[in-house]
């Protein structure tokens, strides 16, 4: 009991002592497995987003090294003197795409109506890539779509027209969407009641739509007339725009996009595969859950450390209720024990015999030793260590 005492007293008084707190050693052998797993998801997601970024952004993008990336065809536009910027915002792009500009629509089909009729009342030229049916209703520049051609196989198609631009390009494969002719427009390379090829003039400017964008890639560029018809058809104003929106439906009327579709997929894949690892690490050192199996300490320890570990966890807790009530328990035990009796009984009588006994024991009133053993918790760690230090006086008036 005294040992108790002393350990409550010893916690209470101790402000923050090192003893109780965890060192560094402890903590890094603690969390080291964590902060492992954390740092490799730093490191991975950057570099995911590095190689998402720059020379490798995906289909038709001219900043793309890959087979279906157009980075051959902006060199070449650069030989001919052309400047090729790419903008993923409607906004920027439309803002840039005055006289002498030639604005280029890739993917039309992740932008949404009113995007679309913001392009399509630019004032430069404008070039529209792989536009399909619902695409030509948001752009809404009086073109019909031919024939569904997006299950047939691409074969080269002569240019069956007199636009100097195909004609000096020649035969060219082709496939996907085909569009009709509009009043004094033209149609080149015909392709399943429509052409693959349309250009005509509106408000001063050139408009040309082009059904399938595969000859303009980096691993088809180099093929039969391809590279002509792409230079012929992109270069002749001296600055081109390339609009590259970057998800669907992602970018508003005026351009700007929302927080998530800035990020790469690979770097959405990878966040998601970490999340994924740290709920696995977090299943794997949790708790398990399950009834408590009682186990021989693989050390022994000391009482006193016992004590005062425990002092310090009731204390660390502000657990003053059942630190108090342990006290008092264990002073109860003590004394019954020393005066013949059986601790811990049911029975009212029990309290009171042994209230009796202990004050005819000692010089104390009755209440006074029922207030000590029986009495509420303690308002603050002050209280509780004069109770702790009245139930070991008490105790020793009793052995004593």
């Amino acid at each position: 009991m005294t040992a108790t005492a002393t350990a409550v007293d010893d916690s209470t008084a101790t402000a923050a002592g090192t003893s109780s707190d965890l060192s560094v050693r402890q903590r890094w052998r603690r969390y080291r497995v964590i902060a492992g797993v954390a740092a490799f998801g730093i490191v991975a997601a950057v570099v995911v987003g590095a190689l998402s970024s720059g020379a490798n952004n995906g289909d038709l993008d001219p900043r793309s090294f890959r087979p279906d990336g157009t980075h051959a065809l902006a060199a070449l536009l650069g030989q001919r003197g052309v400047t090729v910027d790419v903008e993923t915002s409607v906004g920027a792009a439309v803002s840039q795409a005055g006289a002498g500009t030639t604005l280029v629509l890739s993917h039309p089909d992740r932008l949404d109506d009113a995007a679309l009729a913001k392009v399509s009342a630019s004032s430069g030229d404008l070039v529209v890539l792989e536009a399909g049916p619902l695409e030509l209703g948001g752009l809404n520049l009086g073109v019909v779509p031919g024939g569904d051609a997006s299950d047939l196989p691409s074969a080269s198609v002569s240019p069956s027209c007199a636009l100097p631009a195909a004609t000096a390009a020649g035969p060219v494969a082709t496939g996907h969407y085909s569009y009709r002719t509009p009043d004094g427009g033209v149609g080149c390379y015909p392709l399943v009641d429509g052409y693959a090829v349309v250009t005509f003039k509106q408000n001063d400017r050139q408009v040309t739509l082009i059904g399938d964008a595969t000859p303009f890639t980096n691993g088809e560029i180099a093929d039969a007339g391809n590279a002509a018809i792409a230079l012929n058809l992109l270069s002749p104003q001296p600055k081109l725009v390339w609009l590259m929106p970057a998800v669907v439906a992602d970018a508003d009327s005026t351009g700007r996009s929302s927080l998530t579709s800035l990020l790469p997929d690979r770097l959405k894949w990878a966040v998601l595969q970490l999340a994924i690892a740290v709920v696995l690490l977090a299943i794997w050192r949790a708790r398990r859950l399950g009834r408590l199996v009682p186990e021989d300490l693989p050390v022994v320890v000391r009482q006193a450390e016992t004590v005062v570990g425990r002092a310090r966890l009731y204390r660390r807790a502000r657990a003053r209720d059942r630190a108090a009530a342990a006290l008092q328990s264990s002073t109860r035990a003590s004394l019954a024990g020393r005066l013949g009796m059986v601790a811990g009984g049911p029975a009212s009588s029990g309290k009171d015999v042994l209230i009796e006994r202990i004050a005819a024991r000692t010089t104390r009133d009755a209440r006074e030793v029922e207030s000590l053993l029986y009495g509420s918790a303690p308002a603050d760690d002050g209280e509780l260590v004069w109770l702790a230090q009245r139930l070991a006086a008490l105790e020793q008036e009793v052995i004593g």
